[in-house]
């Protein structure tokens, strides 16, 4: 599959994507502390209080870990679920990271329409769970079980490849495989979503008036 590298020139063109309620988006290669305490601050609003102001700080500890962890892959935006408790042992998450010099989806990848434009997708099955590409702060379900990568040829002159890949993560379990697809279904519909924020003349991308995340 494509591979990443950390976040030289040149750089994907800036992107948008629509998140359903309880998704954040972080951004990677900046100021991480300040960040995500922008983005839990943001999130929770007015539930900041006295009473959960502890664990809302050792939940910004933990993101402020991941986001970290996520930028050493070469990752520039980590999007995860923040505040949604799950109710059964799987997890989804997305990361977003240039292509790395020669990259290319494999054999079996297959052509998806997004906002975007037309993008490669290739699924990616772990039968021996090893440790997802984005790390859910707290504790984990699990390894993961799927990954899908998404592949991107932005219509800007000399800009990189992009790269959108979700982990699904949880304990593997045949009975689990119904909430899979489900979150299968779920991240390819954060990735469809994903539109160009400024695209040559000639080649916008189609219009839409739901409120978006952008990567700062």
């Amino acid at each position: 599959m494509t591979e990443t590298v950390a976040p030289t020139h040149p750089r994907p063109p800036a992107y948008a994507l629509i998140l359903p309620p309880g998704f954040v988006l972080i951004p990677a290669q900046g100021d991480v502390e300040a960040d995500v305490r922008a983005v839990v601050r943001r999130h929770y609003g007015t539930r900041l209080d006295d009473r959960t102001r502890g664990r809302i700080r050792r939940l910004e500890r933990s993101l402020v870990a991941t986001v970290r962890s996520a930028r050493e892959r070469g990752v520039v935006d980590v999007v995860l679920p923040l505040g949604v408790p799950w109710r059964a042992p799987v997890s989804l998450a997305l990361a977003f990271a240039p292509a790395g010099p020669g990259g290319a989806p494999d054999a079996d990848a297959t052509t998806v329409v997004t906002r975007a434009g037309e993008a490669r997708r290739q699924v990616v099955e772990h039968h021996d769970a090893p440790a997802p590409d984005v790390d859910l702060p707290g504790e984990s379900p699990g390894g993961a079980v799927r990954t899908v990568h998404h592949v991107w040829t932005p219509p800007v002159p000399g800009a990189a490849v992009l790269v959108g890949t979700f982990t699904i993560s949880g304990a593997s379990d045949p009975e689990l495989t119904p909430l899979v697809d489900e979150l299968t279904e779920l991240g390819d519909t954060m990735m469809a979503s994903l539109r160009w924020r400024d695209v040559p003349a000639g080649r916008s991308t189609a219009d839409d008036t739901t409120p978006e995340r952008q990567p700062a």
